[in-house]
């Protein structure tokens, strides 16, 4: 950091960021960023353009057991950052009085993965989640088209694209306070935001239910 990369930071025309509150956050990492210039960039993403019915019906060729279920979606890869225990766990608690709801659970496979699988099992709400893996081009815009809302319960996220993707999509988002795009939700209600807690994440999944 002292020899190399602070003086190519101070040098260069500014670091760019995804949201305001990374730029707040970077104030408080191990190092001093006094004096890099800084600029949060406008990042979004193209909506995409395609036939919904073809689609819908790829979507339903893949993922047979979804058809005519309402179901969240997790898009993402699998990693403990990402809080997948608060979302298991909130599964859980609202499936005790709502039996009508699926979690499709889609991601690189990897051992935190299995750990889920195993801990969806002992929860006992493995029959109303489907794991998938890395879903992109048509069969994710599908997954994203067809689900209620999009779901994060992270620990931290700069930014979180495929949160951006459900809502180019219209599709509301439920995720945390620490997914730095949080506060443009809030600003348009296009989704509801909690703390990264089982309480407070059940909460948000049990409000949009009785919307």
């Amino acid at each position: 950091w002292f020899l190399v990369e602070k003086k190519n930071l101070i040098n260069s025309k500014s670091l760019l960021l995804t949201s305001p509150n990374e730029k707040k956050l970077l104030n408080k990492t191990f190092v001093n960023t006094e004096g890099i210039k800084k600029i949060v960039v406008e990042y979004g993403i193209r909506k995409p353009k395609f036939d919904k019915k073809r689609i819908e019906k790829k979507f339903f060729q893949n993922f047979k057991f979804l058809k005519n279920k309402k179901f969240f979606l997790f898009l993402g890869r699998f990693h403990k950052k990402k809080g997948c225990e608060i979302l298991l766990n909130s599964m859980e608690k609202i499936l005790r009085n709502n039996k009508n709801i699926y979690l499709l659970m889609a991601g690189p496979t990897n051992n935190y993965k299995s750990n889920l699988i195993n801990l969806s099992k002992k929860l006992k709400i493995d029959k109303n989640i489907v794991w998938s893996n890395f879903l992109k081009n048509e069969l994710k815009w599908s997954s994203i088209y067809k689900c209620e809302a999009m779901v994060l319960s992270s620990h931290g996220e700069n930014f979180g694209v495929s949160i951006i993707e459900s809502l180019s999509m219209s599709r509301p988002v439920l995720i945390t306070n620490k997914v730095n795009t949080a506060y443009y939700i809030k600003k348009t209600n296009s989704g509801f935001v909690s703390n990264n807690t089982v309480s407070s994440f059940y909460k948000i999944l049990n409000n949009f239910l009785k919307l």
